[in-house]
């Protein structure tokens, strides 16, 4: 089925029970507030939805979807993803469900519609936006607990409304969670001022080790496994750590390479208006916003490797533009 509106979902979500709601791997605030706040508003309806265990939840995010993991015992009737945009990035728990899905809420250009039905709404700044406006035309309340959810996807997939994929309906739906009792400058401090110990020295060592190409306008940052066991860093250390390579004055794409634990790389991508992220990663088999994006490789490809295949396609992506002026 082609991309639905939100009605249509909202109707769908209201005639389904038995709902079964699934997050991405390395789930950030976005995949884990929608899921969090679509699961809270569908028990409020007399519901009986959960959401799938997410082995790569980290304790920051835990809170959002723990309390609704299902029961041994629970048999889906009704998939829904939130802010996935292709089954690739399927927890492996997850991926008994390919082929199985019949709602997928996103806002990723790059949404390879694998639902039944598809809310895709790429223009939107976080797929928070998306999922408020699905929970309100099921006529639910917007409680605190839910407005958390939904606050937490958008202040976490903008960089707390600083990224200029924010939007006037972000600013909206912002005003909306924060008009339900949510304490938006306390969230704000934890997720964005707060450091710990380890996280201060994971951006020392990015401050001390970055590297730059093609007039200082590409900026590349290389966290290596060994750094970021020695420091302690989790995933929630590392959380939009790849926005840093982009604060200094001059840098129109910023790119961190993070080893992983089986020998992987990650790629994350982050750009100015003059750049496009996702015209970048999916040169390298990823993809995203215009403004972040990213791609995997797999263990294969060491780090030095992977960062000449990203600058190759950061250099093309330039020249093809500079072909288009």
């Amino acid at each position: 089925m082609s991309n639905i509106s939100v009605i249509k979902a909202a109707e769908l979500l209201l005639k389904a029970n038995n709902i079964l709601i699934i997050t991405h791997r390395r789930p950030d605030g976005d995949t884990t507030g929608c899921a969090g706040a679509l699961c809270r508003a569908l028990r409020q309806i007399d519901k009986n939805a959960y959401i799938l265990e997410n082995p790569d939840i980290t304790k920051r995010y835990t809170p959002l979807i723990a309390p609704y993991k299902p029961n041994e015992n629970f048999t889906p009737d009704f998939i829904v993803t939130t802010d996935i945009a292709d089954t690739n990035l399927f927890t492996l728990n997850a991926e008994k469900y390919i082929g199985k899905i019949d709602l997928v809420i996103d806002h990723h250009k790059s949404n390879s519609e694998f639902g039944k039905a598809n809310l895709i709404r790429p223009q939107a700044g976080a797929c928070g936006e998306v999922v408020l406006d699905v929970i309100e035309h099921m006529g639910v309340t917007l409680t605190t607990d839910i407005a958390e959810c939904i606050y937490v996807a958008l202040s976490t997939d903008t960089g707390c409304f600083k990224f200029s994929n924010t939007t006037p309906d972000t600013l909206r739906g912002a005003a909306k969670c924060l008009e339900a009792g949510v304490d938006g400058g306390e969230i704000n401090r934890a997720l964005f001022e707060v450091k710990t110990w380890p996280r201060f020295q994971m951006e020392r060592i990015i401050f001390d080790t970055m590297e730059f190409a093609n007039d200082r306008k590409v900026a590349i940052a290389k966290l290596y496994r060994k750094d970021i066991d020695k420091t302690g860093a989790d995933m929630d250390d590392l959380d939009s750590i790849a926005s840093l390579t982009r604060q200094l004055e001059g840098v129109e794409v910023g790119i961190t390479l993070t080893e992983n634990k089986d020998g992987s790389v990650k790629a994350s991508v982050r750009t100015t208006k003059e750049v496009d992220a996702s015209a970048i990663c999916s040169k390298c088999g990823g993809g995203g916003h215009i403004r972040a994006a990213g791609a995997s490789f797999g263990p294969e490809i060491d780090m030095e490797k992977a960062h000449q295949i990203i600058l190759s396609a950061t250099m093309e992506v330039y020249r093809e533009a500079n072909a288009r002026t």
